[in-house]
């Protein structure tokens, strides 16, 4: 799937430029809450709960600092991303260990046409998996400059 393509599911309002959360269960709440303030989702502890379900079986944080907390629900309507980031970093269970500094949380209902839900989650995925890109997307200070840096790859 072509990164624009996924970043469609995005926007400003999406973006959370520093998160001030240093533990999973935080973190998690205050993504919803970002989820809950720019969109029209009202069930934010079914979010939440489906997310905190997901976490369960197994850490969502992939990457060197990324994690990517997903899954399907029928509070919602259509596939949304959240992008967050976290200056300090957080614990987050990441299976190397370290904090987690880059957040993508997508949220898609379960009846998702054409798959974009999985497509999208495997384009960030694959998107984000150098040093340099990581680098890159820490040091951008806006939702402008961060779709930027993930648009030129």
């Amino acid at each position: 799937m072509d990164i624009a393509e996924v970043l469609k599911h995005t926007s400003p309002e999406l973006f959370l430029p520093d998160l001030q959360t240093h533990d999973k269960q935080s973190t998690l709440a205050a993504l919803v809450d970002g989820l809950i303030s720019a969109t029209d989702i009202k069930n934010p502890e079914t979010i939440l709960q489906m997310l905190q379900s997901r976490e369960n079986l197994g850490s969502t944080a992939v990457g060197p600092g990324i994690a990517f907390p997903h899954g399907r629900t029928l509070a919602v309507q259509r596939l949304t991303i959240l992008i967050a980031k976290s200056k300090e970093g957080v614990e987050f269970d990441s299976e190397d260990g370290n904090p987690t500094h880059l957040f993508f949380v997508l949220i898609a209902p379960p009846q998702d046409s054409g798959h974009q839900y999985i497509k999208s989650l495997a384009a960030l995925i694959d998107r984000v998996q150098s040093d340099e890109m990581r680098e890159k997307l820490l040091a951008a200070e806006d939702y402008e400059s961060f779709c930027s840096v993930i648009r030129e790859g």
